[in-house]
């Protein structure tokens, strides 16, 4: 299992250093994601400094999306002592011990430094990159409107079973969305609400989250229309940037390729269970 893991990240490395897939980094666009990325976390959840990294957590709901650790930023010397820091915070909170990492971390070999402790990869997300217009004709029968506060229970209902989420985050979302830098959007098809996303602009950055749709209307255009909707709002807003998250090699990732985005990074995902 070890080796597969070191193998599969091997291969990973090889593909950013040479796939045509992957824009060449930049640390600008890096570190606005990184930080767009733990600003929109810090929304929902409660961030406790580790002396080298955030970690969100969330007393009441144990989702993966409120626990996580992020921005690790420490002396070689210091990383065992973070790694231990965060393994106690996060058995206290009674919820898996999650690594989010970027290329900005520090020390360079941590993602080593966590299979020694016995993290497993869980998941290759990647970030992706869009800053042109999307070009996309939505089929007839879907149509995407931004989703005002009589609309959010509609919203939050579609998020919450699309991810499986608990009811109470709809309520959490509630506060935490009601921000000027946050737009949701709701998607019909044929009159019927069918998907959501949302967009979180600050810093020249357009942020996506929360993109989901219902089983009965996938695979109907409905993801795509929203996206398109979405990238063309935040360039008409002047973001400089729009840009997400997804896991690595799957549908959606190909359906965000199709619509103009492209990869610029991987944000391995590594987990200990206390279980």
């Amino acid at each position: 299992m070890y080796d597969d893991v070191r193998c599969y990240i091997f291969m990973k490395r090889i593909e950013v250093c040479n796939s045509p897939r992957i824009v060449p980094l930049t640390n600008e666009f890096t570190t606005t994601f990184e930080n767009q990325w733990n600003k929109f976390r810090a929304q929902w959840c409660n961030c406790h400094d580790l002396d080298g990294a955030k970690a969100f957590s969330h007393d009441d709901i144990k989702i993966v999306m409120f626990h996580r650790v992020t921005q690790i930023n420490v002396p070689v010397e210091e990383a065992e002592r973070l790694i231990d820091d965060a393994l106690q915070y996060y058995q206290e909170k009674n919820f898996d011990c999650i690594f989010t990492l970027s290329p900005l971390d520090q020390p360079s070999d941590f993602e080593e430094r966590l299979r020694k402790k016995g993290f497993e990869l869980a998941l290759m997300p990647v970030a992706m990159l869009s800053d042109r217009p999307c070009d996309f004709s939505a089929p007839s029968d879907v149509s995407v409107r931004i989703a005002e506060a009589t609309h959010y229970n509609v919203w939050a209902d579609i998020m919450c079973q699309c991810f499986e989420n608990p009811p109470e985050t709809a309520e959490i979302g509630r506060n935490a969305l009601n921000v000027p830098e946050v737009r949701l959007y709701l998607a019909e098809r044929n009159s019927e609400p069918a998907g959501t996303a949302l967009l979180y602009s600050a810093g020249g950055m357009g942020y996506i989250d929360a993109v989901s749709t219902l089983p009965e209307h996938r695979r109907k255009g409905v993801a795509s229309a929203i996206i398109a909707r979405i990238v063309n709002d935040s360039h008409n807003m002047g973001n400089r940037w729009t840009a997400l998250e997804v896991e690595s090699d799957s549908p959606a990732e190909r359906v965000y390729e199709n619509l103009g985005f492209r990869r610029m990074y991987f944000r391995a995902r590594y987990r200990k269970s206390f279980l």
